[in-house]
């Protein structure tokens, strides 16, 4: 994964090092305006990762690098002199993360459901052998699949 032939942090930097170039020589920007700048252009790059290694790991970290660069871009808004109340931002912030979960959702690959195979002892006294997937609710069923035992019914 690269950009034009360099990894995705040498173009970052590089952008980071031209935007300083051009704000101490041209541009009248503040530090928080140049840090909101490269803080959205780190999104960015963290977005177009996400997406280019979803094939990696089934696309379950494209939804939070959206919602990184959705704060970013709110961020990049309020330091430019966009004025949103707590309640507008939430509102935002919640739109894409609904809308990031219904887009990644035709991205992503659900994960395999784990079985517990081996030995591990019951709820009385003995060990026995346990085969079969897991069942349960909560942490008595996160907790079987991780000891090896078998999980009472659930009610």
């Amino acid at each position: 994964m690269k950009i034009f032939g360099r990894e995705p942090a040498l173009a970052l930097g590089l952008l980071s090092a031209g935007l300083q170039m051009l704000t101490a020589l041209f541009l009248p920007l503040t530090t928080a305006q140049v840090a909101a700048i490269n803080s959205i252009a780190a999104a960015g790059l963290g977005v177009w990762t996400a997406f280019a290694t979803r094939d990696l790991d089934g696309g379950r970290t494209i939804k939070a690098a959206v919602l990184g660069f959705a704060q970013a871009a709110i961020t990049l808004g309020l330091v430019f002199g966009v004025s949103l109340t707590d309640q507008q931002t939430a509102s935002i912030m919640a739109f894409v993360a609904l809308l990031g979960a219904a887009l990644v959702r035709q991205q992503s690959t659900p994960t395999a459901t784990a079985a517990v195979t081996g030995t591990g002892t019951g709820a009385g006294t003995g060990t026995g052998a346990v085969t079969g997937a897991v069942t349960g609710t909560g942490s008595t069923a996160a907790a079987a699949a991780g000891s090896g035992a078998a999980a009472p019914p659930s009610s």
